[in-house]
């Protein structure tokens, strides 16, 4: 596995996911300016970074993400509490894991927060990518890469395997299974994922608070460092305060 660590070693862990094109590095800006006080978990999933990149197109659905962002909390997180969060397609990689997580199919333990920024519960209502042509939809991916001033992004195969892969899920019915406190963060005028999808992904979850930045489009983690920073530093101080990680017990003679 491919997992990149920033932050305090004793701080608050965040596990954070990136987007459909990106790699772990999106969430560097971010995790930077929070490490002060969180330790942020950045695992790369296949074919980004120096993560895996199977030949086979099957792995790179949501549901493999899924398995791949529960070994990383596993290994890195272990049995203390701990935070998810998720932009872009990294928001569905989160639902689909609490989607596993309340059947019983996922071998992490449950976080006591999740921060849902710039995505949708419904993948298949957004369209990133039009192109049905196999080289007609490489050429938007390049595009998409360009528009959203990426420096480190996936290869646009793995992209296009990736996006056939998921671009018809809809985790709209399964936002019930989420019971932990999350914040959405979502930028008004986001052009890939339309601000309406933050309003639903919020009236569907149980306790949810939904925080837009004016002007923003879908870069949020780059464009809109500071704004994000602040909203996730307050979220996250107050439930971090109130999940300690079990402390291991002093030995008695």
């Amino acid at each position: 596995m491919d997992i990149r660590r920033i932050g305090k070693p004793d701080g608050f862990p965040v596990v954070a996911l990136h987007g459909i094109q990106g790699t772990s590095d999106a969430w560097i800006p971010v995790a930077t300016a929070l490490g002060d006080a969180f330790r942020f978990v950045l695992p790369n999933m296949p074919g980004r970074g120096d993560a895996e990149s199977p030949s086979d197109p099957g792995a790179y659905g949501i549901d493999n993400f899924a398995r791949i962002a529960s070994v990383s909390i596993e290994q890195e997180v272990g049995a203390c509490p701990y935070a998810l969060a998720g932009w872009s397609m990294g928001v569905s990689v989160i639902l689909e894991l609490m989607t596993q997580l309340a059947n019983g199919t996922a071998r992490c333990h449950p976080p006591a927060a999740i921060v849902l920024l710039s995505g949708t519960a419904q993948l298949n209502e957004v369209a990133w990518f039009r192109a049905s042509d196999a080289t007609a939809l490489l050429d938007e991916i390049r595009l998409r890469q360009i528009r959203l001033g990426m420096k480190h992004a996936a290869d646009p195969l793995t992209v296009s395997w990736t996006w056939n892969a998921m671009k018809r899920v809809s985790h709209l019915p399964n936002l019930a299974h989420v019971a932990v406190p999350t914040l959405i963060i979502h930028g008004s005028d986001d052009e890939d994922c339309p601000i309406d999808h933050a309003h639903r992904m919020r009236d569907g979850l149980r306790h949810a608070a939904l925080q837009v930045i004016p002007g923003a489009r879908h870069s949020i983690l780059t464009q809109n460092t500071r704004e994000v920073c602040v909203a996730m530093r307050r979220f996250l101080t107050q439930h971090s305060t109130a999940s300690r990680c079990p402390s291991t017990p002093e030995k008695t003679s």
